[in-house]
């Protein structure tokens, strides 16, 4: 017995005071994008893009990040720009849950959410200034309504337009760019 507990804790004297291994790292090389170049993209270029999730003002807070992807490849001039799934940010520039007032009604606050599309970051490693800004408001319905909030479903399409000139990585391809539907949305100063 004594033999056994001997042979177990050389084992786990061993076992603990071994040397640790570090992983040896493992180097991942990234390959440039063949084809590769850098394009002016000029200013006012419209470039759609959706809501990866629904957005409510009841619970939307100023300043509130928000992350769209790019709903169709941009293309401009022959050039492929953004693929369609890039990811584009931008945040709430204003929430404000609607309130049903006083006695009557008096009082009562329309609801209010405006959102911002900023930037979008290309497959390439780009990033495109844009600009947009969209407010939706919403009256509640009736004297007695009782939906007072704004919400922003989840594939909401946008279009923003570039801010200004800007330099961007691209490729050359045969792609046309695709019309803007007509259930795109576009900014309040278009």
């Amino acid at each position: 017995m004594k033999r056994l507990v001997a042979l177990v804790a050389f084992a786990l004297m061993g076992a603990t005071s071994a040397p640790s291994v570090s992983p040896t790292p493992i180097v991942l090389e990234a390959k440039p994008l063949i084809g590769v170049v850098q394009v002016v993209v000029p200013k006012d270029e419209s470039i759609v893009v959706r809501t990866t999730q629904g957005i409510n003002s009841y619970s939307a807070a100023t300043g509130e990040k928000i992350r769209y992807e790019i709903a169709q490849d941009f293309v401009v001039s022959g050039y492929l720009i953004a693929k369609a799934g890039d990811i584009a940010e931008g945040q709430v520039e204003e929430g404000q849950k609607g309130s049903s007032g006083g006695p009557y009604g008096i009082g009562y606050h329309a609801a209010n959410l405006r959102v911002s599309v900023d930037r979008v970051y290309t497959f390439c490693g780009s990033t495109l200034e844009l600009a947009f800004d969209r407010s939706e408001y919403r009256r509640r319905q009736g004297l007695w309504g009782s939906h007072q909030d704004v919400e922003i479903i989840k594939g909401q399409k946008y279009a923003a337009s570039v801010d200004h000139p800007q330099t961007a990585c691209a490729v050359k391809t045969d792609e046309q760019p695709q019309p803007i539907g007509s259930d795109v949305i576009t900014s309040d100063s278009n």
